[in-house]
């Protein structure tokens, strides 16, 4: 694996050490400002389909093993607990600002769409308190035939009120997939419409204050295989409402796990927050706002080759943004905000 450092002066190669990873793992990139490496365990300890993550406040590392249990380890590489939360293999473990955890579990065939990556999906949520040894807080169990069509939920504060809601896309086989919104607690709290047929899928990709006037906004692409259409939402009572739409775009490459070909920012600095989505063709980037009237591409970056990576967004030590996306070519494109490009 190759590792780059971008600043305000532009960027440079950078070691990495270690370096490799298995095969389709996921990386977690750990540094300190000089030296950078890969967060590794044994193979036969940690699921290959997925990353550990590093809980600050406990310095533990916690991580799903082959048999669907969460683990954890100390600094010192020692055991510091098991959970049998029976997650899914391919997980990505959420970790939030006060080391509390959130992940998808209860594996099942039931729904075998099969988009991302395999036929498993989830029938429940577990949070996860660390602090101050590791247990199970709750359990968000799906009613019905319905399965949570994903690796992770989205874990942010949709309505303003300073906690954090659970977003997920729900599915079966009779309408498809909608977005859900419980409360920590697991209650349902709002919905969003549904497909209204099966194996259809929408991928729910952030929360921010997207809105013309700054209102906290869902947004997710709508069959990103077919089509895809960027859809904005405004959580108005128990309802998810969309607000705007814009087709032409996706965010998944079907049959893969990488969910992150989209970024939320700010890139153009117009103090006002873009999504980052490729046209379906892979072959242009675009950052899309919204506007009174709806939403349109603020400004958009063609490709010198197909798209054939996530979207990499960093903060960097003065305030701004860079991305960088892998291209089918072997470039590496690496760009700085403020971004501009086509209207």
């Amino acid at each position: 694996m190759l590792g780059f450092t971008v600043d305000a002066s532009g960027w440079q190669p950078t070691p990495i050490t270690p370096n490799t990873l298995e095969a389709g793992q996921p990386p977690l990139l750990l540094g300190n400002g000089e030296t950078f490496g890969l967060l590794t365990l044994p193979a036969d300890q940690s699921s290959p389909k997925t990353h550990p993550i590093v809980i600050p406040e406990t310095h533990q590392t916690a991580f799903i093993d082959p048999q669907g249990n969460l683990d954890f380890v100390d600094s010192a590489g020692s055991p510091a607990g098991v959970l049998g939360v029976n997650a899914l293999p391919d997980a990505r473990i959420l970790l939030d600002e006060n080391g509390r955890l959130l992940l998808l579990a209860d594996p099942t065939t039931d729904y075998a769409h099969g988009i991302l990556g395999d036929e498993i999906e989830a029938r429940s949520i577990v949070l996860i308190d660390s602090q101050p040894h590791p247990k199970i807080s709750n359990r968000i169990a799906i009613v019905g035939d319905l399965v949570f069509e994903g690796l992770a939920p989205l874990w942010a504060d949709l309505n303003g009120d300073g906690r954090s809601e659970i977003i997920v896309t729900a599915s079966n086989a009779t309408q498809g997939a909608q977005i859900l919104v419980f409360d920590e607690n697991g209650e349902q709290i709002a919905a969003g419409p549904a497909i209204g047929q099966g194996y259809r899928w929408r991928h729910q990709i952030a929360v921010a204050p997207f809105g013309p006037n700054g209102e906290l906004e869902l947004v997710e692409v709508l069959t990103p295989h077919l089509g895809g259409i960027v859809n904005f939402y405004q959580l108005r009572d128990d309802r998810l409402d969309v607000v705007a739409q814009l087709p032409g775009y996706t965010s998944h490459v079907i049959g893969t796990r990488n969910l992150d070909m989209a970024a939320a920012g700010d890139f153009d600095g117009d103090g006002q927050p873009e999504i980052l989505l490729p046209s379906q063709d892979l072959q242009t980037l675009a950052g899309i706002h919204r506007t009174i009237s709806g939403a349109e591409v603020a400004w958009s970056l063609p490709l010198s080759g197909r798209l054939t990576t996530n979207i990499g967004a960093v903060s960097l030590a003065d305030g701004s943004l860079a991305m960088g996306v892998g291209l089918e070519n072997d470039i590496l494109s690496i760009w700085q905000a403020p971004l501009s490009g086509v209207p």
